[in-house]
């Protein structure tokens, strides 16, 4: 019986080489590559703005939309027109109140008077405007009430009318307002919101600062909407 003659092993076949790339085009794929780089580097800066998030504000409450003020017609402590017009061109805080509060109004005013004086201290440049819309236009003349606003800032205005031209207002500003009867002495108080009205330099409604009012948050919100409004 003959022995089975050994088998040679076989070789193993070699993989074809890959193709190199021609320097030219080697080139032009780097070129695509860094192109396509800097284009998407570029649409992540442009979109960053787009993506930020909106300022978190500790005091006051914005409107998810703003809202339109309705024509109105009011005097100031002068006797001249107070209009819609006149909340305009810069932001506007707008308070109700009377002469004769004895607590919310004349707290809220001085909270305010100190919320300008520190944005001017940081040197903002178009500080809100303060409106005082009083409540009880009998007790209220110009005089009175032009006297107590400035006593607090002589920049701040003070506005009033007749029940149907508050009416106007108060309604579209979301404010109330109730005289209560008068004593013996004929004294009377009323009862109002207490909230004061942000407007921006379109004439718009566009949030409020709830009572009680946090002082050094309120002085913050407004440095951030003055900056924001341009």
């Amino acid at each position: 019986m003959r022995s089975p003659t050994p088998r040679t092993p076989a070789k193993p076949v070699p993989l074809p080489a890959r193709p190199a790339l021609p320097e030219r085009a080697s080139g032009r794929v780097l070129w695509t590559v860094l192109v396509a780089l800097v284009a998407v580097l570029a649409g992540v800066i442009v979109a960053r703005p787009m993506f930020s998030p909106a300022p978190e504000y500790r005091a006051a409450s914005l409107y998810p939309q703003a809202r339109p003020i309705e024509p109105f017609a009011l005097q100031d402590g002068n006797g001249r027109p107070f209009t819609e017009a006149d909340l305009q061109g810069r932001l506007s805080l707008v308070f109700f109140g009377f002469t004769n509060c004895p607590d919310v109004c004349p707290d809220t005013l001085g909270q305010l008077a100190t919320a300008v004086e520190r944005l001017e201290l940081m040197r903002v440049e178009k500080l809100p405007q303060v409106v005082f819309v009083s409540v009880d236009p009998e007790r209220d003349g110009g005089q009175t009430m032009r006297d107590y606003v400035e006593w607090f800032d002589e920049d701040f205005r003070a506005v009033t009318g007749d029940d149907e031209a508050l009416d106007t207002v108060t309604r579209q500003l979301g404010a109330l307002y109730i005289r209560q009867a008068p004593d013996d002495s004929g004294f009377y108080s009323v009862d109002h919101s207490g909230m004061v009205v942000i407007v921006d330099g379109e004439g718009r409604m566009i949030g409020r600062f709830a009572q009680p009012i946090d002082t050094e948050a309120m002085i913050a919100d407004l440095f951030e909407l003055v900056r924001r409004s341009g």
